[in-house]
């Protein structure tokens, strides 16, 4: 394999190089913790919820409540423009129509919906509505009575059950360099994820650097976040900083994906049939064309299968 910057000595962390049954075999892999890099802790507020991105047009249904983006369109108000999203609430017989601007908030029956963005042309994710839904007994007063979606605070902490383990880059602008500081990317994207998209920590599970070391990212017990429209429910999300667009993954970053995804499928109860990458249900070109020969080949659920055989 051609390594993506030719002279550099790539270093393979030691637990790597442990015999079989001392690393991911005997357990979780060595995770660099959420508190070691973070920029602030993880903010938001677990509820029985949902989220989508969603286009005009489509819809999709939480417990009782269908929720449909009708249109969306730029209005002026007190002579500034405004995005808001047109929306039928269906349940049973009940439906109703309501005109919500971006940031906006409302209750329906028993549930809260908010409007968390409306992404515009140049926009990430432009066309898409972010939304959220929740079960008005779940949340705290503070947000079950806004009429504002608010921020990355206000967000909701969706529990969810793996059935997936998937594989994303986080696809910056620039490759991960030998001279970068991983923890430093991190903080980037926390910050940027809570002031440009209401994440409340950073969309993955967890994230690799150049020699393999995993970093935890949000709690692999609450649903991650994506751009796109698949739904990350059930997706154990796995990220390798950097563009692999433009960037080779090193041994070491693929012996710490297999061995983060071992963990993952013994640890919920899975088979290696669950491993994909962010291409499979959206989309998208990620985890860029550098990694996707390794989902394709069949070799990562290879390496997978051989430390869920040491046991």
């Amino acid at each position: 394999m051609t390594l993506p910057f030719p002279g550099v000595r790539w270093l393979m962390p030691l637990w790597l190089l442990l015999p079989a049954g001392l690393s991911s075999a005997g357990g979780q892999p060595p995770i660099i913790p959420h508190h070691r890099w973070q920029q602030h802790a993880p903010l938001g507020v677990p509820a029985d919820a949902a989220r989508r991105n969603l286009k005009a047009g489509e819809s999709f249904t939480f417990k009782t409540l269908a929720l449909r983006v009708l249109e969306t369109r730029t209005e002026q108000r007190q002579g500034k423009p405004v995005d808001v999203v047109q929306l039928e609430v269906t349940a049973g017989d009940h439906r109703q129509t309501f005109d919500v601007r971006e940031g906006g908030a409302f209750n329906a029956l028993s549930y809260h919906v908010a409007v968390v963005a409306i992404y515009g042309p140049g926009e990430l994710g432009a066309g898409l509505v972010a939304l959220e839904v929740a079960t008005l007994q779940s949340l705290p007063p503070q947000v079950a009575n806004s009429d504002a979606a608010g921020g990355a605070a206000m967000r909701l902490r969706i529990p969810h059950t793996i059935s997936h383990v998937t594989l994303h880059h986080t696809g910056d602008a620039k490759p991960l360099l030998p001279t970068d500081d991983p923890a430093q990317r991190l903080r980037n994207l926390q910050a940027w994820g809570a002031r440009e998209r209401n994440w409340w920590d950073v969309p993955y599970h967890f994230l690799l650097d150049l020699e393999g070391r995993v970093y935890e990212g949000r709690d692999w017990h609450f649903t991650g976040e994506t751009n796109t429209t698949y739904d990350p429910g059930g997706h154990f999300l796995v990220s390798v900083m950097g563009n692999y667009d433009v960037q080779q993954p090193t041994p070491a970053q693929l012996a710490a994906i297999a061995d983060m995804m071992a963990w993952a499928i013994r640890e919920n109860g899975l088979s290696v049939d669950a491993i994909g990458g962010h291409y499979h249900y959206a989309s998208t070109g990620c985890p860029g064309k550098y990694l996707r020969p390794f989902l394709e080949d069949g070799s990562l659920k290879r390496m997978v299968a051989e430390r869920l055989a040491r046991r």
